[in-house]
């Protein structure tokens, strides 16, 4: 894929500003402040975009830097071509905007981005990072310590935004932050304090078997003094017999019963309450059913309009003048309503009237005299129920010893709650502490294989653009011991820290020229911006012995070199010079 035709409308210093391009090398000529960089920012934002803010990824971005300082546009156009189509690319860099289409020149339709503010995925698949990467090279970024760290990076992880040392550090802290010892000391301290409830339901158990069993001895003891309670008489024929007295057995029965159903009490009154509503409603409703035809009211109300209207027809058949015909209904219409409205007095429409379901408060005073009543002839019971007393006194303290253990019950459950609470988040911690080692072990895995693919093929050409740029100097390039870069020169190794700014800069270039051939899936406009540490024609002509050995389609060289173009040409290189 290369570039044909670029229209800069608005972009930075420039407006309306139009280059033809070429396949092969483009030199792109200016002085310095001419707007080289803003040429190369152009290029790639129009590919990609140019985002406002900087996102996680760590893109550069350029967005206020190149907006234009007067004007609304923020915007260019460009006709990128590939093999087989043309297509025109036309962008606006102002957020908020429409950023791209692209319309296919030959059929005349727009084609659909696959993701949003990009080509790629659409004219190509390779990403903004990995173009930047691979593709595009910046002279001004040929610092030592930026070498180390992107040779390094692009290495071990195959890309220069993700340092492989700091992942590991991060991920390492954060292993840190989600080791859960307070949640297992709280576990262990939950689980103490749970196990001194373990016999708690069984302690229930054995409380509600104790009750059971004394209201078994109760009524048992008031079937035996039922028995002794019974009268002996002498017969006739003077024969014994014993004689029951029924007052002392139904109050024995009635306690008894009592006893076996104490439980039912509250659920008595509630259903008597239930019942004097049901009641009380039921006999509401069969009084409106019965209500005559002449007492209801749409009835009355038409039969006193009727009238009305029968005494006006009336009067105004008579020869009577129109004041008394009007007096005459006034006085009929008034007397109609009265009549009415004494007839609902009457009726007792008036009335006031309880709420439907709001039992009847005789009732209510019954019910509870019968309660009364009930409660007397238990307190006047006249034979000796010290047992019933007794059995009281040990049901209560059986009850008391049940409600305590049913509070440890209760208890013991909002620790157990507590302890899933917990547990549960420990187990959550521990998944992310697998996930995170999970996340070290691949990062490692996929470093080490780029480091054998980086040692295997990208290093041994490395070496070679190296020996080309630097005449010689330096011949292979390689890590020590401690992961720092080397060069291997005449007298032996140099580490890149002791190179000249130079040597650092023409070794940078050699390394991203190498990455360019080996590391690129795709066929993209490779661009260079600044070849100042170029400092003579014989290393120019390496850099063109290696532009030759790339074979990329298009490159596009933004240089301050006058000399550059005829180097170039007299290398056999077909060029095309543009200038600012």
């Amino acid at each position: 894929m290369y570039l044909t035709k670029l229209l800069i409308r608005d972009f930075g210093k420039f407006h309306n500003k139009s280059m033809d391009l070429q396949k092969g090398v483009n030199i792109v000529y200016g002085e310095a402040d001419s707007g080289k960089s803003t040429v190369r920012d152009f290029l790639i934002g129009l590919m990609y975009g140019i985002p406002r803010r900087e996102g996680i990824t760590r893109v550069r971005s350029n967005y206020e830097l190149r907006k234009p300082k007067t004007g609304n546009g923020y915007s260019g156009t460009a006709y990128i071509n590939d093999d087989e189509n043309s297509y025109l690319v036309d962008r606006t860099f102002l957020a908020g905007a429409k950023k791209a289409s692209v319309l296919d020149v030959s059929s005349g339709r727009e084609v659909r981005l696959n993701n949003a503010d990009t080509i790629s995925g659409t004219l190509c698949e390779t990403d903004k990072n990995t173009y930047l990467d691979t593709k595009c090279i910046v002279g001004d970024s040929s610092g030592k310590k930026d070498l180390q760290k992107y040779l390094t990076n692009i290495t071990l992880t195959g890309t220069s935004n993700i340092d492989k040392v700091k992942a590991i550090k991060y991920l390492e802290d954060e292993k840190k932050n989600h080791i859960p010892k307070p949640l297992i000391r709280r576990l262990d301290e939950l689980d103490e304090r749970l196990s001194e409830y373990d016999t708690v339901d069984d302690d229930i158990a054995a409380v509600e078997n104790e009750i059971k069993t004394l209201n078994e001895e109760f009524v048992m003891e008031a079937e035996r003094r039922k028995r002794i309670a019974r009268r002996m008489v002498e017969n006739e024929d003077g024969t014994v017999t014993y004689e029951a007295d029924a007052t002392i057995e139904e109050k024995i029965d009635r306690i008894t019963e009592r006893e076996k159903n104490y439980v039912d009490s509250d659920k008595m009154i509630e259903k008597a309450e239930e019942r004097l509503a049901e009641e009380k409603k039921a006999a509401k409703i069969e009084a409106r059913k019965n209500i005559k035809f002449t007492d209801r009211i749409p009835v009355i109300f038409a039969s006193g309009i009727a009238v009305i209207l029968i005494i006006a027809a009336i009067v105004y058949i008579l020869p009577f003048e129109d004041l008394i015909r009007k007096l005459f209904i006034i006085f009929t219409a008034l007397f109609v309503i009265i009549t009415i409205i004494d007839g609902f007095r009457a009726k007792g429409y008036f009335d006031a009237k309880e709420e439907e379901d709001t039992p009847d408060e005789e009732e209510f005073k019954k019910v509870l005299e019968e309660l009364k009543e009930e409660a007397e002839e238990q307190e006047e019971m006249e034979f000796d129920m010290t047992f019933a007393k007794e059995f009281q006194e040990k049901k209560a303290v059986l009850k008391e010893k049940e409600n305590a253990l049913i509070n440890r019950r209760n208890e013991r459950n909002k620790l157990r709650h507590e302890f899933d609470t917990v547990f549960k988040k420990k187990s959550e911690l521990e998944d992310e502490i697998k996930a995170i080692d999970l996340a070290i072990n691949k990062i490692n895995t996929l470093s080490e294989k780029f480091r054998e693919d980086a040692f295997k093929h990208l290093l041994g050409n490395v070496s070679r653009y190296i020996r080309r740029i630097t005449q010689d100097e330096f011949s292979e390039l390689t890590f020590d011991d401690k992961g720092g870069i080397i060069l291997k020169a005449d007298y032996g190794y140099v580490p890149i820290n002791n190179l000249t700014e130079a040597d650092a800069g023409k070794v940078y270039l050699a390394v991203r020229l190498s990455i360019a051939k080996y590391l690129a899936k795709e066929k993209l406009p490779l661009i260079i911006d600044g070849t100042s540490m170029l400092e003579s024609a014989s290393e120019i002509k390496a850099l063109a012995d290696c532009l030759m050995d790339m074979k990329e389609e298009q490159i596009i060289i933004l240089t301050d070199d006058w000399g550059m173009d005829s180097v170039l040409k007299g290398k056999g290189i077909e060029t095309n010079l543009i200038r600012l």
